[in-house]
Parts: C-alpha cells; structure tokens; sequence
C-alpha cells in the first residue's frame, strides 16, 4: 500500500482507474473485473501521474429509433463517464478519454511544478488544479488554456475540494482555506493539522437549501468538510460558519492507520447520521455513523471495520489481502464496492452495509496463486502430466557441438559394414571397445540435459522437487550467476516464489537460498519492479529474515563481553609454554673427544691420592712433633742428673 500510486473509482461505480508507479494508466470494468483501457504517455518514465480525478457524470438519453425518441422520459437518461484528468510531476494534466481509447488534450503553462490536486466543475468547462509552485490554477477546458491563476500559500498546495453551490473552493497545504472563486479573495481560514493537510471533502449538502437565493455565497455557510493529513491518524470534520469566529474542528475521527481514500455516502435530510468510509495503510476499510449537529469531546471510533483474507489450512497460516479502493453506491439498499487483491488482477465485489454489524472478514482465494494459475477452459495448451520416475528433457543449447566418440564410432561402424575386409584388427578392436562402453553408459547412468539453467527451468515448470533441490544446493558463485542469467524471463517470477518458500523452511539452508536470491534481485531488478504484487512476497522474507537476525545485536554484544572477560584471565595467568622455555638453556655443548679429560686427570689428583696425601703429612707431623718432645726430655734429664750429682770435695753446693 505504500508504493501505490493514485486510485480512484468512477462517480457512477462502473470503472476504477490506477496509475502505475512507472506512468501508466490502467481502468477495469468492475462489473465484469476485466481491463477496459490501458494506456502509457509518452513522458512516462520522466513525468510520473502524481494524481487523477475523474471528470463529472453525464447524462445522455439512450440511442432509440426516431419514432420512440419523443416518448423518452427523464428515468431514461444514462449516466456516463468520458475524461478521466491526470496531474503530472512536471506540473502538465493530461486529459484522457473513455470514448476514443486516447490522450485527448494536454494542458501545458499553468504549473511549473508537480501537480497535486484536480478537481471538476459539475456543470461548466472548467478545471482547478493546486501545485507545489504555491498556486491555484482555473483552465478554460474548450480553450485548453489558463483562466485564472492566483497564490494560494506560501508553500505547497496539496488538496483543492469545490464547495456544494460550486461558488467557493478549499485549499489545503499548511493551513485550510475558503476562497471566493468570483473575487479569488479569502474568506476564511481553519488551523488544519500538524503536517501537511493532502485531503479534503465536502459533506454533499442534504435536500433541504439553505441560504438566500440572490447570494450564491449563503449555500457554502453551514456546511461541513473533512480534512486528512500527511502521516496522521485522524481525520477532522469542520463546519463553514459566516459569523463564528471559531477556527477549530467539531469533531476528530481516530483511525487504526494513517488513511488513503475517503468517501462519504450521500444524506437525505440533515438529520441523518454521516457515513464515512476511510480505506487504511494497513488494507482495511472502516466506517463511521455520526451526526453533524456540534461539537464532540471524544475522538469517534469506527462502527465497522472491513478486511478480506486468505483462506487457512492445516499448514498454511491466514494472510490479510489488503483493500485498494473502496466506495458507497448510491442505491436503495446501502451496498459498498470493494476492490481487493492487487493491481495486478484486482478482485471487485459489492457487500451489503447493515448497521448492526460490527466486523466484516471475507475470506477469499489468495491473489498471487490465481495470478499464476492459467483456465484451462480457454487456454489451448495442456500440459502432459508427469510422475516422479520421468525424467522431462527440453532442447539445450541450439549450437554445433564438437564430434563426439559415438558419432566416430557411428561412422566407423557404418564404414566396417561396408568393407569389413579393409579395417584392421586393431580398428576393429577399438569399434567393439568403444560401442560396448557408450551402450554401457547409455544404460547405467540416465539422460541429463546441457546446462543447470534448463534443469532450473524444468524444475520450476513441472515443479519437480528433485530437480530443484539438485540446482539450488550449489554455493559457487560463478555456477550461479552463469545458471541466473541464461534463466529464461517467464521463469524470474517463479524461481522468487519458489526460494521465498523455501526460506520459510529449515535454517540450515538459507545460507545458500541466500546467494541464490542475490544473484536474482542483482541481475533481473529492472524485470522485478514491473510485477508489484512481489511486494508481498518479499515482504515476508524480509521479515522473517528480519526476526532471524533480531538477537543477533545481542550475540554480537555478548560474544564481546566475553572476549574481553578471558583476555583478561589469560593476561593474569603465565602461559606454560613460555614457563618452559625460561627453564630450559639456550645452548648445550658436548664434546666427543677424551683426549683433554685424560690430559687433566694426569695433571690435577683424584680425589682420592689427594686424601691419601694429606694423611701420609699428617703422620709425618705427628712422628716429628713426638721425636721433639723426647729429645726435650732427655735434656731436662740430663741437666736435672749433673745439679743432683755431688762435688769432688765431698760437698755439695
């Protein structure tokens, strides 16, 4: 829903119109859910349709032969549609029409920006468009120029609605307001929102006129119009009061998402509640029932809420298919046209409106299996059903091969059929090698085609898992852009469907679907981006991708932590290894001769002769130290006999 351009159904219901984001103009017939028109300006892809509004009903009597002309009545007349206007980013409107199938005219020099809003004059010629260029422009449609051109803020304009009487016009850019289409003069201003206001419409005025009628002005007084705004949830109802000096809104409408149509179901008297129809971002389609008669404290809440989803199996999960458009017919009995699915092949259908429902879910088929599926009541091709035993072969690669070994054999078998006599023994064993090993072959191993890219294309055709899961399980890169880009284009869309469902499947093989849908978003971009009802396909992936992923912040986060926590007990503790190392010595030398080992052995005394040395001195010590002390003895003897020993005179001293 955010990428779809403008959309908008017919007054009379009988057609939708769509602009594509790439320029082009498409209308359906809802009745019958076929297109009716389609047609691509020249300046599409530089000019794209910013909006488009279509041009007021026309009643014309039906075509009846001459006689019954005059009793044609006013219950006779057919309402019509024939123009259909386009705003442009290049500031043009293009005028297109139901009747030739054509561009009917092009008005140029009004804007000089991108055109944002177009509205009709019921009953004259005449067109009002809005722009970024800040100005409000009147054509003269019999002329296809400029009537008037007036500034009508100081910055963009985003919205222009006439008021019932068609005397006055609303503008909406920053602020809301009320011009005077006779005098181009402002006649009163609201507040609006807080962005950018980029809708508005006029509440239909009931039966009942109001106001004199000498002044044109005094119907616009006491009317009511809605306002929407750029990324808001609520819509705002405003009342035109000539003496009121209030510049604020009666009463606000909340939304479950930001709005992208509005449409209001005619009254029939003033008292009447109003019937407000709002198709959301999200896909739904909401209605309110409130009457117009003051002011509302409390924001207005939906009474009916309206969305349409697949059908649900024992395997397959209900998705929402969202509503593109949707209007009130103007009918006896309240119905509501719907249209859902995509743009594609959009699905129309009417439902009744009862006020004592409150939740309306439709479940339908999925639009993207019907997309795919061909009628086989109108198509003249039937495609052979195949079981899993056989093996589908399809031409290969239409070029002149190289001669192969069965042709020579072929050739060489023929030729010694002819003239066996002339082969030698050798030739003729060679022939008899040779056929023995490609009938072998022939029956051992079964026919496979030229190139993985026509498997692939065989797979996907006969849906044959086998053959899928063959191709897909290759990771190099090369095998599958060369297998991506000789992939024929009918088979783009396919292949995305089939690895977006296996995506879904298990995890450990997403790692190589995810080269696999690289290759093909890289390669074919500019083929995918004309089919946007991919969008919802790869939406899914991405989310689902997107909740794969979620803890992967807080992995990442953890994981660091824990990086952070072991260097550091690791720079605490000393490594082993480098204990090791410190321990051991650097260098170790041992020599192998003995010759100076035996060489100071002769030289420095064993231990042993050392110890017998020291006591041999020993002993010697003692032996003199003894010899001494005798010696000492004798003498003191000696000397101790002479003093004793008496004189010769007989006496003694």
């Amino acid at each position: 829903m955010a990428t779809m351009g403008p959309v908008a159904f017919a007054p009379n219901g009988e057609y939708l119109a769509y602009s594509s984001p790439d320029g082009t103009l498409k209308i359906w017939d809802t009745a019958t859910g076929l297109p009716k028109h389609e047609y691509t300006p020249s300046s599409h892809l530089s000019s794209t349709c910013t909006c488009l509004a279509w041009g007021p009903v026309r009643r014309s009597s039906p075509e009846t032969p001459r006689k019954k002309k005059r009793r044609s009545k006013q219950s006779d007349l057919v309402e019509s549609v024939d123009l259909v206007a386009l705003g442009t980013a290049s500031g043009s409107i293009l005028l297109y029409s139901m009747v030739t199938g054509d561009l009917q005219t092009q008005l140029d020099g009004g804007h000089s920006d991108t055109v944002h809003g177009i509205c009709w004059h019921s009953e004259e010629s005449t067109l009002y468009s809005c722009s970024s260029d800040q100005h409000i422009v009147e054509w003269n449609l019999s002329k296809g120029k400029v009537k008037h051109k007036w500034k009508a803020d100081t910055s963009s304009v985003y919205s222009i609605c006439l008021c019932p009487g068609e005397s006055a016009l609303l503008s909406a850019g920053r602020s809301i307001k009320l011009w005077d289409l006779l005098t181009r003069q402002v006649l009163k201003t609201f507040t609006g929102h807080a962005t950018e206001v980029i809708r508005l419409l006029c509440v239909p005025q009931s039966l009942e006129q109001n106001g004199a009628a000498g002044d044109v002005l005094e119907s616009v007084y006491n009317t009511y119009f809605l306002s929407a705004a750029l990324n808001d949830r609520l819509i705002n109802a405003w009342q035109i009061q000539k003496s009121s000096k209030d510049k604020n809104s009666l009463a606000v409408f909340s939304l479950p998402d930001e709005p992208v149509a509005m449409d209001i179901s005619k009254m029939s008297s003033r008292e009447d509640p109003l019937l407000l129809g709002v198709v959301t971002k999200n896909g739904q389609f909401v209605i309110y029932e409130h009457v117009l008669n003051g002011k509302c404290k409390k924001p207005l809440q939906p009474k009916l809420s309206v969305q349409v989803a697949t059908s649900c199996s024992e395997v397959e999960v209900p998705r929402p298919i969202p509503l593109l458009a949707a209007q009130f017919t103007n009918t006896r009995e309240q119905q509501i046209l719907i249209c859902h699915g995509n743009f594609l092949k959009p699905t129309f259908e009417k439902i009744p409106y009862r006020s004592e429902d409150s939740d309306i879910c439709l479940i339908r088929e999925d639009p993207s299996k019907l997309a795919l599926r061909q009628d086989t009541g109108v198509s003249k091709i039937k495609t052979p059903g195949t079981s899993e035993d056989v093996t589908v072969l399809s031409p290969g690669v239409m070029a002149p091969a190289a001669p192969t070994l069965s042709s020579e054999a072929g050739k060489r078998k023929n030729k010694r059929k002819s003239s066996v006599n002339e082969m030698s023994m050798e030739d003729r064993l060679n022939a008899i090698s040779i056929e023995k090993s490609t009938e072998q072959k022939s029956v051992s191993h079964p026919p496979k085609a030229d190139t993985l890219a026509t498997l692939l294309a065989q797979g996907l055709q006969s849906k044959d898992k086998k053959i899928l899961n063959n191709v897909l399980q290759h990771t190099n890169d090369d095998i599958i852009r060369n297998t991506v880009r000789r992939l024929p284009v009918p088979v783009i869309i396919p292949l995305v469907q089939e690895l977006s469902r296996r995506m879904h499947g298990h995890s450990q093989s997403g790692h190589r679907l995810v080269k696999w849908i690289k290759t093909v978003l890289t390669m074919h971009t500019s083929y995918l981006m004309t089919f946007p009802e991919l969008v919802d396909t790869l939406s899914t992936l991405y989310q689902m991708m997107d909740a794969r992923v979620a803890m992967l912040g807080r992995l990442s986060r953890l994981q660091g932590k824990l990086d952070l926590m072991l260097s550091q007990i690791t720079s605490q503790t000393p490594d082993e290894e480098e204990a090791t190392v410190a321990q051991t010595a650097m260098l170790v030398y041992q020599d192998e001769s003995s010759d100076e080992e035996e060489l100071m052995e002769n030289i420095v005394p064993s231990h042993s002769d050392s110890e017998d040395w020291e006591e041999l001195e020993l002993d010697e010590e003692l032996e003199l130290d003894a010899n001494e002390r005798e010696d000492e003895d004798e003498d003191m003897d000696s000397s101790s006999h002479h003093s004793d020993s008496p004189d010769e005179d007989g006496g003694t001293e």
